[in-house]
């Protein structure tokens, strides 16, 4: 097996980042002892992520090839990868300076955040299992790093050391459930194994166990319950650009593949899955909701909210549909596409609600409910944009939110899975309480809440971010119709690729 540059040339966006990776560390070697400026070495992740976003931009009507024989380039990791590097640079750009700040060692966070970015770009394009779970191990030890670097604030060592103990039990359950999947099937290449749980009923009773175990360790990534116990400690210890990105490009990895691995390695034995997946995510809605309610904290909130998302997005795949019995060119709902509507709604809402967090921080101190009482009078463009995430995460139309819960919801109930549209309805209701909460302490504070002093004001970078981003929500909510077609050529080649 002979792998030339030819066959690489489709990574050609994983490799700019990479160079740019790379290029920080040179520069930080050979800058003596006093070291680079973080700045500088700031600016390069941005370009880099930059080159990388258009590179995938530019791939995207291609034809789909395999590069190296493990990697998949197609529309539907291609979507991914937008997704996922336009979340890292909406995160550099807002949070560079805030974590200029406070991280000691800007090489290594600045270098390690855009090899995360590769890390992720390989995990939703691999269609091998042993790529899936390097790439995979690659972004969670990494990540665990990222989550702890601020050394003096002892949260966030904390905050390190609960992500990695939970990771590591988390990766070993799922490399146990990839050992049954090789073990049963001889190849490490998921079409290939899909095809022999297909055609030979010798091996099915690997396939239980292979799932339940995957899944096990998919579900820690995707913070789904019950495997969700890192995610508030996480959330409200790690730095807020680093909880940003884990809510939202790191979630979209584990989301997207859980999709490659269900769909193309057990694509015939939905029926096992399937109920899985179900009782999953009406757990994860319960469980997220109903904890968010007794929260205090805006940002171990949104940690909560985040499981809760997590069970709806899940519900799209729940729902996807089995192109052996349906025509899923014909489908304008398929699961699958909701689910990818979704992630990209998310993405613009869940970035922008966290940098006006990291900008209340920064004005405040803190993030507690009392440090947003009255927002409206000290920064009105920030309280009215955090108004604005929070309607997109109820859902309300014209927000990128409602597009992606239409989808999910509408194919929920297209195929008859009524109980579980409820059940996501119900938590619709709940969650819209502890959302509006934060709402009223902005806008209506109580007559004896007192405004936190402000010590800071919110950077130039950051307020641009946040309206890029209430501009996305307004964009998915009210013009979705560039993304649901990039999301229906997407979920479309993934669900007939066998």
């Amino acid at each position: 097996m002979e792998i030339g540059f030819a066959s690489l040339a489709p990574l050609l966006p994983e490799i700019l980042v990479s160079v740019g990776a790379l290029l920080i560390l040179i520069l930080d070697t050979t800058a003596g002892k006093q070291g680079g400026s973080s700045r500088g070495y700031m600016a390069i992740t941005v370009i880099f992520l930059l080159l990388g976003l258009v590179g995938a931009f530019v791939q995207l009507g291609g034809q789909p090839q395999t590069a190296a024989y493990v990697v998949d380039i197609d529309s539907f990791s291609l979507f991914l990868k937008m997704i996922i590097y336009t979340a890292m640079l909406l995160t550099a750009i807002a949070g560079g300076g805030y974590l200029n700040q406070r991280v000691s060692g800007g090489a290594e966070f600045w270098s390690s955040y855009l090899f995360i970015s590769v890390a992720m770009a390989f995990a939703v394009s691999a269609n091998n299992l042993l790529l899936i779970f390097v790439a995979i191990e690659f972004l969670s030890i990494t990540s665990y790093i990222l989550v702890g670097s601020i050394r003096e604030d002892l949260r966030s060592s904390e905050a390190g050391l609960k992500y990695f103990l939970y990771g590591s039990v988390a990766s070993a359950i799922m490399l146990y459930g990839m050992t049954f999947m090789y073990g049963a099937t001889g190849s490490l290449n998921l079409v290939e194994i899909g095809t022999v749980f297909a055609e030979n009923s010798t091996v099915h009773a690997a396939i239980i166990p292979a799932v339940i175990l995957v899944m096990a360790g998919l579900g820690f990534k995707t913070s789904l319950a019950p495997f969700f116990q890192w995610t508030p400690d996480t959330y409200e210890g790690a730095p807020t650009p680093v909880t940003a990105y884990l809510s939202t490009a790191s979630k979209a990895v584990g989301f997207a593949v859980m999709a490659r691995v269900l769909l193309m390695a057990f694509s015939a034995n939905a029926e096992v899955w399937v109920p899985v997946l179900g009782g999953l995510s009406v757990l994860t809605m319960f469980a997220g909701n109903l904890m968010a309610l007794r929260q205090t904290n805006v940002k171990r909130m949104f940690a909560y909210s985040s499981i809760a998302q997590a069970g709806y997005i899940l519900l799209g795949l729940t729902a996807v549909v089995n192109s052996n019995v349906v025509d899923v060119m014909s489908l304008s709902m398929n699961g699958l596409n909701g689910m990818l509507i979704y992630l990209m709604g998310y993405l613009f809402t869940n970035i922008g609600a966290f940098m006006v967090v990291m900008a209340v921080e920064n004005m405040t101190g803190g993030s507690d409910y009392a440090h947003f009482t009255g927002l409206v009078k000290r920064s009105p463009w920030l309280a009215t944009a955090m108004l604005v995430f929070l309607l997109s995460l109820v859902g309300i139309p014209l927000t990128a939110g409602f597009v992606g819960k239409f989808f999910v919801f509408g194919a929920t109930i297209q195929h008859q899975y009524y109980f579980l549209a409820v059940m996501a309805l119900i938590n619709v209701a709940i969650s819209a309480f502890y959302y509006m909460t934060v709402a009223r302490i902005m806008f209506f504070p109580a007559e004896d809440g007192e405004p936190a002093p402000t010590i800071g004001v919110a950077g130039i970078g950051v307020q641009a971010i946040v309206t890029i981003c209430v501009i996305g929500v307004f964009w998915v909510g009210m013009y979705p119709a560039l993304i649901i077609e990039w999301a229906n050529t997407a979920s479309q080649y993934l669900l007939t690729i066998l």
